[in-house]
């Protein structure tokens, strides 16, 4: 019989959306598991928060992958994007070697790890006129590093799930994101060691 679990174990991808309440990370994991299927991902999407409806930690993950999904809760963090800074402090640990933390610049200061980037999330909702798009905007970064998904079924999520009068706007903050993340991409270099460090 032929031996499928590195193949398999290869497919899965994890992706965990953190921040605080009144931030769409709830949504934000909805939207991403939708598109995923859409691209013709197997997925299983979870999420928690705090007492607090607004303010309160709030977690959203998504597990990608190519074959049947057998566990559904994350185990080791592939892509982790954290909107404050206490939601990088909970969450980072969870992070495998070589994984990728996307933070918010405004918001998140001090990361404990050798795969960052930061982007401007809520200047950009801010500068769109939506300071609620900072979620999509999140989005628009996790379009740029995630191979397992497509910025197409992202943005066909998006328009279904947002009110039709928030969808032009929010797609501009999608968008402006995925560029920006896209440019810092191509010039990527994680740090040379694991120390913690300002940006």
């Amino acid at each position: 019989m032929k031996d499928t679990s590195k193949s398999q174990k290869n497919s899965r991808f994890e992706i965990r959306v953190a921040g605080s309440g009144g931030q769409g990370i709830i949504l934000a994991g909805i939207i991403l598991a939708e598109a995923a299927i859409l691209d013709g991902r197997h997925v299983a999407q979870s999420q928690s928060y705090g007492a607090e409806t607004r303010g309160g930690n709030s977690v959203s993950e998504v597990i990608l992958s190519d074959t049947e999904v057998d566990y559904p809760r994350a185990v080791e963090l592939d892509l982790l994007v954290s909107l404050t800074q206490e939601a990088c402090d909970r969450n980072l640990s969870d992070v495998k070697k070589g994984g990728r933390v996307i933070v918010d610049s405004d918001l998140v200061h001090k990361v404990f790890w050798e795969a960052v980037v930061s982007l401007p999330f809520r200047q950009i909702a801010q500068n769109v006129g939506e300071e609620r798009a900072i979620n999509m905007a999140a989005l628009g970064a996790i379009a740029s590093f995630c191979p397992y998904l497509s910025s197409t079924s992202l943005t066909k999520v998006m328009a279904k799930r947002l009110p039709p009068s928030k969808v032009a706007v929010n797609s501009l903050a999608f968008d402006e994101a995925l560029k920006l993340a896209d440019k810092l991409k191509r010039g990527f270099q994680p740090q040379e060691n694991r120390e913690e460090f300002e940006i």
